[in-house]
């Protein structure tokens, strides 16, 4: 071969190669556009989600501390309900020491009572024959069922212990007490 003929098919060569390099550059470009647009959108998203996540840890930081400060008012609140039920019960405990006291008062009263008549009784007995049958000893009334009989007459009634207590107006204990005073007396 001569050549020129090489000439021309390097030449030919060339010339096509030219012509598909522009096609190359324009899908390259296409390519760069399409991952530019993508990494574009990528930013946006990660911008959108990184806001997303400031927004969470704000709402979970004022969550936090809004349940430690709940927490700090339940634990007054706590606080002064135990200074509350350790003033109910001290009264409690004087409230009882002063039923003990009163039921002593009572039972000396009520022994009293009951020497004074037995004296009165051996009295008359000396001065009156024998012919007589003594009358049978009515039964003494309760004082505390004449001191509280709203709380008799509910309990007759079958009503509770805390509803009692509510109508009367006393402590649960204090009504407990003295339904148990007036069967003592009863049985007396």
């Amino acid at each position: 071969m001569q050549p020129w003929v090489y000439i021309v098919l390097v030449g030919a060569v060339a010339i096509v190669y030219a012509l598909r390099l522009p096609a190359r550059s324009k899908n390259e470009t296409a390519d760069r556009q399409s991952l530019k647009e993508t990494e574009a959108a990528l930013e946006l998203y990660m911008a959108d989600i990184e806001r997303d996540n400031d927004n969470l840890l704000q709402l979970v930081s004022g969550i936090k501390q809004q349940s430690q400060n709940n927490r700090a008012a339940l634990q007054e609140e706590i606080a002064g309900l135990r200074e509350q039920v350790a003033e109910l019960q001290k009264s409690s405990l004087l409230l009882d020491a002063r039923l003990t006291a009163e039921e002593k008062s009572l039972l000396q009263l009520s022994a009293a009572f009951g020497k004074g008549s037995a004296a009165g009784t051996a009295e008359q007995s000396v001065k009156e024959p024998l012919t007589e049958e003594p009358a049978p000893k009515p039964k003494p009334v309760s004082s505390i069922k004449q001191r509280y009989p709203r709380l008799f007459e509910l309990h007759e009634q079958g009503k509770s212990i805390d509803s009692i207590a509510k109508t009367a107006g006393l402590q649960r204990g204090e009504v407990q007490l003295i339904l148990q005073l007036a069967k003592q007396e009863e049985s007396v």
